[in-house]
């Protein structure tokens, strides 16, 4: 399929090739040091649209020909992984830098089949980065330009725009903050779902984003990479009728028990005042103004469109964009389907379509109503841990969908809705920016296992084989939620309200084989942080598999007024709770002290130190306040030590010591009130460990051992039944 050229004009305009050797050279020292930074040349040259690079060696150094400093990271990436044995990653860095640079045999030349490789979900801004600075942002722009990603969101700072408009617009201070939610809900507000919840940051914070914000977009740039912005499509907070009565208002209703911002119509008298000073405070951000890509997501999981002319609310919108930026480009979600009268109204390629569908859902030359997609893929729903996705089909869909004629695929990305799980979905995309068509998905494997662990073992591609074929393939078969993170009733069957319903007797072979092959090859792989992760993360889901069963079996036994195998059951259910801290305690991540310390650590006073830490508790918990918390907690869930201690393992104990008295006295168990009982753990201030600890191998070999007697009971491995996780949003929506 040969992409029109009109969508490659618009690339050209809106991410020059930019081919900065400073900021290239200044990766590079930060990646592997002044050594490598010296025995790197750099040559720009030119491009059709399409990224390209080019490797090879001059007079003992490392030549890098490119077009833009995206290019040149990408080929620089490829120098590491190929020549140096060195991984950088999206999870882990692993290996170690020879002392002399290595030289490059031949030469290695890629380009690009995609116009864009898209990156970011707003929900990640939420779930992974809500408390971070600038320290670790420089770390995850780095590996996203070694990634070859050259357009990315950058939400960050929209708060503080929306402050500064309500102010500017007559706004009471009280009332402007009262309309912004807390650090760990931002994402959602920009959404258009929700407004208010967990707010009142600091003053000072607003500043202090608005100049994070700036240095995200201006390393970006400075490296070729184009970043998207927050458009404005008439949202205003739910009291803007307090302030300006001659307004008409569409009220958007509730998303799962929260006031979505409400809207007013380009035709409103007061909507070109909003918007005016929504566009003037957002390019006060530094490298705002070369800013072409505008994300905005009317009506998202939900919203009310009746009375609305959308074509022409499609259209005005998008006219006040190019009012303020004659490039731009609308970048809308596709998830869930846009709107077709909007979609068909916009100029053909001014919209674009992010389909984050790509990899799940088969897509064709109707889909997005004409408007051009980048093919991405969503998961890690919440930021909870669970080994699902669909490694193949990243790894080989694009390319298949570029090969059907009259298919508007332009670009690829990932939106996962965390950043924590699961390494391998992510290099499988990484992979695709500069290939050249599909390769052989063994030779991914192949690739994945030698650059991860440091050397290749067909047993170990062997047991990734089939994990890719009966886990990362079908969704939460073997690799969903955690049964410890369940709230405990005598109906559970999911931890968060959409997910697919647990299957408790599937066969756990294939990822105890996994396990049991990665743990032989310990004592050589130990110091790869990649093997690491990989063994401690598959262990991890055959514990939460587990979980399941153990949680089915104290169902039943209640039901068979079985007092002791409530107990037994009970006794069994409890001890995973203990392996399965005493397992991910080995990892820095997997600890809720560096979440918390990372939120504390924002506070400059006692009372904003609480103010962020009862934000991040709130999140991984109830995530709402009592009426949202009935549809939205335990949806960020975490098997994090400290949560599964302290939270998770607490509320089961009660649970199951309930469900023994009720059979020993005869008495109707009371109901439970969770909210309430689950509340005191956000206010709560216990520190937590923030350094791994603990001993690897050995408490992988204690999960082992708790699946030595399990047998299958005659569920297969099919993709249980009612509806993906998709579908289930949005039939509650």
């Amino acid at each position: 399929m040969q992409i029109k050229p009109e969508y490659v004009t618009i690339k050209q305009k809106n991410i020059p090739d930019v081919f900065d050797e400073t900021a290239i050279r200044a990766l590079v020292v930060r990646v592997a040091g002044q050594v490598y930074a010296n025995a790197v040349i750099l040559e720009q040259i030119d491009s059709d649209g399409f990224d390209v690079y080019e490797l090879t060696d001059k007079d003992g150094k490392l030549l890098i020909r490119a077009n833009s400093g995206v290019s040149a990271a990408a080929a620089f990436n490829r120098y590491l992984k190929d020549c140096c044995g060195y991984s950088v990653g999206a999870l882990t860095t692993s290996g170690t830098l020879p002392e002399t640079p290595p030289r490059v045999n031949g030469t290695i030349q890629r380009k690009s089949r995609f116009l864009y490789r898209y990156f970011f979900n707003y929900c990640t801004f939420g779930y992974t980065y809500a408390f971070d600075t600038w320290e670790s942002w420089e770390k995850v722009l780095d590996y996203l330009l070694l990634s070859g990603y050259n357009l990315v969101l950058n939400p960050i700072a929209v708060e503080s725009v929306w402050r500064k408009v309500l102010l500017s617009i007559g706004y009471s201070k009280k009332d402007a903050d009262g309309f912004l939610c807390g650090p760990a809900f931002y994402p959602w507000q920009w959404m258009m779902n929700l407004s208010g919840w967990a707010g009142g940051a600091p003053d000072w914070w607003y500043d202090f984003r608005l100049e994070l914000a700036g240095k995200f977009n201006e390393r970006m740039q400075s490296m070729g990479a184009g970043v998207a912005g927050v458009g404005y499509v008439g949202m205003v907070p739910a009291d803007f009728l307090n302030y300006f009565p001659e307004s008409k208002v569409v009220d958007q209703g509730d998303w799962f028990g929260f006031v979505r911002p409400a809207f007013i119509l380009p035709e409103d008298p007061n909507y070109q005042k909003v918007a005016d000073a929504y566009y003037a405070e957002l390019r006060h951000i530094k490298g705002a103004e070369h800013i072409h890509f505008y994300a905005a997501d009317p009506f998202h999981e939900g919203g009310r469109t009746e009375g609305i002319d959308l074509t022409r609310y499609g259209l005005k919108n998008f006219e006040k964009m190019c009012e303020v930026d004659e490039k731009a480009v609308w970048l809308i979600q596709g998830w869930g389907d846009p709107k077709k009268e909007m979609v068909e109204i916009i100029p053909n390629g001014r919209m674009l379509v992010v389909a984050l569908c790509g990899d799940s859902k088969q897509l064709d030359k109707t889909s997005y109503h004409g408007a051009p997609w980048i093919s991405c893929a969503v998961n890690l729903f919440g930021g909870q841990y669970k080994w699902s996705g669909y490694v193949e089909n990243l790894s080989q869909r694009p390319f298949q969908y570029l090969a059907e004629d009259g298919m508007n695929i332009i670009g690829i990305g990932y939106m996962p809705e965390s950043i924590n799980c699961c390494e391998v979905l992510f290099e499988a995309v990484a992979e695709n920016a500069f290939r050249d068509g599909a390769s052989d998905f063994d030779a991914f494997l192949k690739h994945y296992i030698t650059t991860k662990y440091g050397y290749y073992d067909k047993k170990i591609h062997a047991a990734w084989r089939e994990i890719a074929d009966k886990v990362l393939s079908k969704e939460h078969a073997l690799g969903g939620e955690s049964g410890l993170c369940a709230r405990p009733s005598l109906t559970v069957t999911r931890v968060s309200s959409w997910a697919i319903p647990a299957k408790p007797y599937l066969d756990q072979g294939p990822l105890i084989r996994f396990v049991q092959e990665l743990l032989a090859h310990y004592g050589k792989m130990q110091d790869r942080a990649a093997y690491r992760k990989d063994l401690m993360d598959a262990a991890r889901q055959i514990l939460s598999n587990v979980s399941w069963r153990y949680i089915e079996e104290i169902k039943k036994s209640y039901a068979a007024k079985d007092v002791d195998g409530v107990s037994d059951y009970g006794k069994r259910l409890l001890h995973l709770f203990d392996l399965q801290a005493t397992l991910v305690a080995t990892d820095r991540e997997m600890l809720l002290g560096t979440w918390l310390e990372k939120a504390k650590a924002l506070g400059k006073t006692s009372a904003e130190k609480t103010y962020f830490e009862w934000n991040a508790r709130v999140q991984i918990t109830l995530w709402g306040d009592k009426q949202a918390a009935a549809w939205l907690r335990d949806y960020a869930a975490k098997e994090w030590q400290g949560l599964l201690e302290d939270f998770y393992k607490p509320r089961w104990e009660s649970f199951i010591s309930r469900l023994e008295l009720a059979l020993l006295t005869g008495k109707e168990m009371e109901p439970i009130e969770n909210y309430h009982e689950e509340l005191p753990f956000v206010y709560q201030k216990k520190v937590y460990p923030t350094q791994p600890f603990g001993n690897l191998k050995k408490a992988v070999e204690d999960t082992l051992k708790e699946t030595e007697n399990l047998e299958v009971i005659g569920e297969s491995a099919e993709e249980p039944q009612g509806g993906t996780f998709i579908d289930n949003v949005f039939k509650s929506v």
